[in-house]
């Protein structure tokens, strides 16, 4: 099916598309609800009102796949919600297809708008969607699943009559005073929260911009599509109240004039006019009437506040403006005559503008040149110290010290202020895990649940987008592989219901993410047979590991096929995939497992990818950053205290058996020094153990920026990336994960 849309309209669409996204947000979540809760009107009206939200703006911009599909969606949950249709498995799976492909198509419009370059072009543009066969399909199996529910209905109600006296049971059932009345303040709260953002931007923002530049193609398209959104909002709420409501007269009027206000804005946008003075003062007034009805409704003082007045100012206006010549030359309207109908000029408030929509790119430059900005920093505590050391100048050295320290703390400010925009809720990609834990239940016969914990847990963004597919392989094996079918777990006592949770939270300046379920468990024993057997460690090897070092053999390449999955416990399908992902991240993941009593799956991330904190060391005469996130601490030890087993060397510390192994020895860069008397240890930790990793200096700790290596650099083991010291050397990043899996071997 073809969909067009004029170019000018691009920016508008763009904008459609940043709400549709958040309207398709957790909206699987919602409909899977629908199967226990049928009957929750504030459900049913949250789900209609971002389906309509997609609908509306799909029509208006001639988007007409979006709109046929967004209505059929749209069309069977009003028929869920008048009750003229019971609410089993296969309607709800045929609502999820329709919303998997209306996701589809936005994706790909999405994908569409950036091959063009629209700079100054006019006119209109085509695009053909490719899942045409899919969506006669998709609509195909909705409209089945609904007629075989209005049937089912009808069968198990037992009482004769045809389709329209069975509605009129379903609405006498449902649609009581008390649902009414239910759904009408749902949809009133729902109104009244995106009026009021809309209209304060509107007055707050966009007429500001417009008084200064009226002629803001951009700031006008933007202001068409808040009053648009308002008139959807009403006509919504309409819906849901009766001629009788104290608020419809009210109600109704505010509608034509939203109706009215929108008819005058498109005009200016198609003519290509200029916003004049007058009309910013006609749009305030404007602005006052929606404000003064929106808050009459919010405090339920129903008065009608007159309408005639701006109605017959924005008509002659309109007027008018139809009499402009239609020569998209951008033209300036002449101002109207005082004899045309007075606009009374308004008191405008200068309220703080609340919150702006800023896009990806702009922050991730924004982030960039702050860590430009941290690297130029770290020079200034050089030059200090090279003034007072190289060229004895202790004054001057002092004032840069100073002005360094300055600059510090405004760096500081910007990066925590940039790094608190970027920060998003981690629930936005929890709330697919509960679709992903359905289809297998479906699919296995197992009964299972999923408990979501901690969802307002906030991350970077861009940390966000690279977990989720991780995550998502976690959930499916927890729920695939671990839990068992039920009558495997009643035969062990457990419920027949298999659990899972997925929580989020903070410690320590990192989010923790655990994946937890109280299935099989993963057998340590048959784990290092399978490893043995296919030959990935030695007998001899696999006596010296521990039960931690024999759970995390899952995570070598390779290592699981079809038949490991069944008899190791069901874990490892893709592991080492997933772990490498999470430390691309830098991340780490780790295992708690208990046979017969279920996994854990720990993951570790940092709150941002852009900047870090390390302790500089030296060794045999080369430089490396350690990572602060990954060091337990730095100590120094004795020779004596470190003892030699197999080949390998270990130390006491404070009651724990710490594996010990020299930086150098790793690299290759030289031979463990065993002559000193105390030895400089730095303690780092991969969330599962501790190890000693010895260095010859300890220099100092500072802020720094990983710089990603390229080509055959990139595959050096136990070497995360490259930065910048204040002096402009270059230095390595040491990845204490593969050290220590370095060391270990």
């Amino acid at each position: 099916m073809s969909n067009s849309f004029y170019l000018e309209d691009v920016d508008l669409i763009k904008m459609f598309i940043d709400e549709w996204t958040e309207c398709l947000e957790g909206l699987e979540k919602e409909i899977l609800k629908l199967e226990v809760h049928w009957d929750d009107g504030e459900l049913l009206n949250d789900i209609l009102r971002r389906v309509h939200n997609i609908k509306g703006g799909s029509s208006f911009v001639g988007l007409s796949c979006i709109t046929k599909l967004s209505h059929e969606i749209e069309f069977t949950l009003n028929a869920i919600r008048k009750g003229n249709t019971s609410v089993n498995l296969e309607l709800i799976d045929s609502l999820l297809q329709a919303v998997d492909l209306l996701n589809g198509y936005i994706v790909q419009l999405y994908e569409k708008l950036k091959e063009y370059d629209l700079s100054g072009e006019k006119g209109a543009i085509h695009i053909e969607f490719v899942n045409s066969e899919k969506e006669k399909s998709v609509l195909e199996g909705l409209k089945q699943a609904l007629e075989k529910s209005e049937k089912n209905e009808k069968e198990d109600d037992g009482k004769p009559g045809g389709k329209e006296e069975q509605e009129e049971v379903g609405l006498e059932i449902l649609q009581t005073e008390e649902f009414k009345s239910r759904l009408a303040e749902g949809m009133k709260e729902q109104f009244l929260l995106e009026g009021t953002e809309h209209v304060e931007r509107i007055e707050n923002q966009l007429l500001i911009q417009l008084d200064i530049n009226g002629d803001d193609r951009d700031v006008i398209h933007e202001m068409f599509r808040a009053i648009h959104s308002i008139k959807g909002g009403i006509g919504i709420y309409l819906a849901t109240i009766t001629h009788q409501s104290p608020y419809y007269s009210a109600l109704k009027q505010f509608s034509e004039v939203v109706h009215t206000f929108e008819s005058l804005l498109a005009l200016i946008r198609d003519k290509e006019l200029t916003f004049e003075k007058k009309l910013i003062d006609l749009s305030y007034e404007v602005i006052d009437y929606l404000k003064t009805s929106m808050s009459a409704v919010a405090s339920e003082e129903c008065h009608n506040i007159p309408a005639s007045g701006i109605l017959d100012r924005i008509d002659r206006y309109i007027s008018y403006l139809q009499s402009v010549p239609d020569n998209n030359t951008k033209t300036p309207a002449k101002p109207l005559r005082d004899d045309q109908g007075e606009i009374t000029d308004l008191q405008r408030k200068g309220n703080i503008i609340q919150s702006i929509r800023v896009s990806q790119e702009k922050l991730d430059k924004m982030m960039d040149m702050i860590s430009e900005l941290i690297i130029a920093k770290n020079a200034f505590m050089h030059i200090s110290s090279r003034l007072n050391l190289e060229y004895d100048l202790p004054e001057m050295s002092k004032e840069v010290k100073e002005v360094g320290l300055y600059i510090n703390r405004i760096s500081d400010e910007l990066q925590n202020t940039i790094m608190s925009i970027r920060m998003v809720e981690i629930k936005t990609i929890f709330q697919r895990m509960p679709r992903v834990v359905r289809d297998i239940s479906q699919s296995t016969g197992k009964k299972m649940k999923l408990i979501m914990e901690g969802e307002d847990t906030e991350i970077d963004k861009t940390i966000i987008e690279q977990i989720s597919d991780p995550l998502v392989h976690l959930i499916r094996n927890a729920a695939d592989h671990g839990i068992e079918i039920p009558q495997e777990r009643l035969a062990k006592g457990k419920p027949e219901t298999g659990r899972i949770v997925l929580r989020a939270y903070n410690k320590n300046k990192y989010v923790y993410i655990e994946i937890e379920d109280d299935g099989k468990g993963i057998d340590a024993e048959k784990l290092k047979e399978r490893a043995v057997e296919k030959g990935f460690i030695t007998e001899t090897e696999a006596e010296k590991m521990n039960r931690s070092q024999l759970i995390n053999l899952i995570f070598l390449p390779g290592f699981s096929t079809a038949k490991q999955v069944t008899e190791v416990s069901g874990r490892g399908v893709g592991m080492d995939i997933v772990k490498s992902n999470i430390e691309k991240i830098n991340g780490n993941i780790a295992i708690e497992s208990e046979v017969d009593k279920g996994t854990k799956m720990i993951i570790q991330l940092p709150l941002t990818l852009a900047v870090s904190r390390g302790l500089i060391v030296e060794v045999s005469g080369e430089t490396y950053i350690f990572p602060l996130e990954y060091i337990v601490e730095t100590v120094k030890i004795n020779q004596k205290n470190i003892h030699t087993f197999n080949g390998k060397c270990f130390v006491h510390l404070r009651k724990d058996i710490i594996g010990v192994e020299w930086l150098c020895k790793i690299f290759l860069t030289g031979d463990r020094d065993m002559e000193k008397e105390e030895l400089n240890a730095v303690i780092i930790s991969n969330g599962v153990e501790k190890y000693a990793i010895i260095v010859d200096k300890f220099k100092s700790e500072q802020e720094f920026v990983v710089k990603t290596l390229d080509g055959q650099l990139a595959a050096i083991p136990g070497i995360s990336g490259s930065t910048l010291l204040g002096n402009g050397q270059v230095v390595l990043i040491v990845n204490p994960v593969d050290i220590i899996q370095l060391a270990q071997k």
